[in-house]
């Protein structure tokens, strides 16, 4: 498996990046399709792959920053930046440290930098038991808000029943400044979309704890954690596989098939009004 796939335009055309989750990998699909809507798009993988780390841990910004580059060598005007879940976190700190970002999306993200995920570890328990960073800048890791594994996580896990790993998220603390994404630095608007039943982290409540001027939050009412992505097969359940267990992603079927086709109509809305391309 590669580290990115770059997809260009015959003409001069804004540039898109193109961050995944705690899946980790490429997202070839979605680049494909903001290719067809116009757009230079670099999908980039940040770990799980053979020439990656294995996990979300100690992940250099800098290498978000050369894929900026890579882009606006491609690409005229703004650069935006796409990023689901993890990916969302991550396209917030790449927008709030490079001026060359005019905008953003985050899909079921959050506005605060969280603890890291090795995957080397070995349960889940075990993962959210070890301390790690998920990024670095300049090769200090980035303070992040720890977990905060709850009793109810713990038993679900011993009865083998579906995960909700939100459960081993921790409130918003009083302290937020310190793990807070400053978002009111990308040079230009923010948009982010939670569905309000995600499962899988608080997603509205850290995207609401970063909010500023420059951004819109929407929430997508009764929708789990899927929203990523153009649409494609409905749903037919709101489980995913993890690591030895089944995480609960929230939402049901037909309202997750629903907001994912919604988030990804105002993805392509947003991009559109922002870095120059137009209906």
């Amino acid at each position: 498996m590669t580290e990115s796939l770059l997809l260009t335009q015959p003409v001069s055309a804004p540039g898109v990046l193109l961050l995944g989750g705690s899946e980790g990998g490429l997202h070839e699909r979605d680049a494909r399709a903001l290719h067809a809507e116009g757009y230079n798009v670099l999908a980039l993988a940040y770990f799980g792959t053979s020439t990656l780390p294995p996990g979300l841990v100690d992940i250099p910004l800098e290498y978000f920053f050369a894929a900026v580059d890579k882009i606006a060598s491609f690409a005229t005007g703004k650069i935006g930046i796409v990023g689901g879940s993890r990916g969302g976190e991550a396209a917030l700190l790449v927008g709030a440290h490079d001026d060359r970002v005019g905008a953003v999306v985050s899909v079921a993200g959050g506005g605060l930098v969280t603890q890291g995920i090795d995957y080397r570890a070995g349960t889940l328990l075990d993962i959210l038991s070890t301390p790690a960073a998920s990024w670095t800048l300049r090769r200090k890791p980035l303070d992040y808000l720890p977990y905060d594994i709850r009793d109810e996580l713990r038993e679900q896990i011993a009865n083998d029943e579906p995960v909700r790993l939100r459960l081993a998220f921790a409130d918003v603390p009083a302290e937020v400044d310190r793990y807070r994404i400053p978002v009111e630095r990308i040079g230009g608007p923010v948009l982010m979309l939670c569905g309000d039943d995600d499962q899988t982290w608080p997603t509205v409540e850290y995207s609401r704890a970063a909010t500023a001027d420059n951004v819109e939050l929407r929430i997508y009412e009764g929708a789990g954690h899927p929203l990523n992505g153009p649409p494609g097969q409905p749903y037919l359940d709101t489980l995913s596989d993890g690591p030895g267990v089944r995480f609960e992603l929230g939402g049901s079927a037909e309202v997750n098939t629903k907001a994912r086709a919604a988030a990804w109509a105002a993805t392509l809305e947003f991009l559109h009004e922002n870095i120059g391309i137009t209906r």
